[in-house]
């Protein structure tokens, strides 16, 4: 409570601090996300039946500045619906400031990830990673245009005590567009170390993962995407002296029109996640089925996703088909999120 109240003073002493500052604004907002997520997966051998459903509440206050600079604080209020051991299932708060220029964005604090604009595949980050871990801590820039973009960031998961274990995860994507076709890349680079009072179980662990890609774009009465990516990944656990260079390609599909949405990722290769039974998803943070040792893996998508009242309130549902070599797994989604904000109050000049 004291370091909330302290950051409300720091807000305010800002906005009245007019002598160094022009066009100040109060910005306040809400942002709400629910999600339903049923899992039924017997049939496969990589991943456990389960549901999911929650939400997310996230009100924000901040001050704004010459149309370029932003700093804002917010919370993230979640919980997890049946889960009545508790008023709230946790709470996450939001600390950062951004910078945005017409090619040049740049945040630094505890900032949500939707401000990323790579093309990460789910090999990187699984779709309940995005929503459940839905915050960077570190900085992030980019740089974008008509023709592209290209971003960095880091990410500060974890500080060295005596509880928790170091780690850190470097960011970076990239895309450049014709007419037509495409070609981009992701990268992300995980270091995981040691804790204060280290135990002989704790290894340290390097983890590199580079999926460059190129496709094509085009329309025909369906808005359509293909594109075919290779991903190649490099490990290390120094505790065992061992390493490992799994890869693979994948091929994406997709055909869109009206908010109805048909996609088909295909991987083909080796196991992405060799040390999942040691590290589980405290290294890994992608899709459970790219630890595939089948050699294969596909996801077959039908959704729809549309926005209302002028963008203020998304829907998204479907229907998710897995397979990995063993068998077919369904998933059922539906996320409502809204998002809304208001300048509350603007300074004389």
């Amino acid at each position: 409570m004291k370091t909330g109240r302290n950051l409300i003073l720091l807000l305010l002493a800002l906005h009245c601090a007019g002598s160094s500052l022009s066009a100040q604004e109060l910005v306040a907002g809400a942002d709400f996300a629910t999600r339903f997520d049923n899992r039924e997966y017997s049939g496969n051998a990589f991943s456990p039946s389960e549901t999911f459903f929650s939400a997310r509440l996230t009100p924000e206050f901040g001050v704004q500045w010459d149309g370029r600079n932003r700093l804002m604080i917010a919370v993230d209020l979640w919980q997890d619906f049946g889960d009545g051991s508790k008023f709230l299932t946790d709470a996450k708060p939001q600390i950062y400031y951004t910078f945005s220029a017409p090619r040049v964005t740049a945040s630094a604090g505890i900032f949500p990830r939707t401000q990323l604009l790579g093309s990460y595949s789910e090999a990187f980050f699984s779709s309940d990673v995005v929503f459940y871990d839905n915050l960077i801590s570190g900085v992030l820039a980019n740089y974008h245009s008509p023709r592209g973009y290209v971003e960095f960031a880091l990410d500060w998961e974890g500080m060295r005590t005596t509880k928790t274990r170091e780690k850190f995860r470097i960011l970076s994507a990239g895309e450049y567009w014709g007419a037509r076709l495409y070609g981009g890349y992701a990268f992300s680079m995980l270091h995981y170390a040691k804790s204060a009072n280290e135990t002989p179980d704790e290894g340290v662990v390097d983890y590199f993962l580079v999926n460059p890609y190129a496709g094509v774009r085009f329309h025909a009465f369906f808005d359509f995407d293909l594109r075919l990516g290779y991903l190649q990944s490099v490990q290390r656990d120094r505790r065992i002296g061992q390493s490992w260079s799994p890869k693979g390609g994948e091929f994406l599909f997709s055909m869109s029109r009206w908010g109805l949405s048909l996609r088909n990722h295909l991987y083909l290769g080796q196991n992405l996640m060799p040390m999942w039974g040691t590290y589980g998803s405290t290294v890994y943070t992608g899709s459970p089925f790219y630890g595939t040792t089948k050699h294969v893996y596909n996801k077959t998508s039908i959704d729809y996703e549309r926005l209302f009242f002028h963008d203020t309130l998304g829907i998204k549902a479907g229907f998710v088909f897995h397979y990995d070599g063993v068998g077919v797994g369904v998933q059922q989604l539906l996320t409502v999120s809204v998002k809304l904000e208001k300048i509350v109050y603007k300074a004389r000049k």
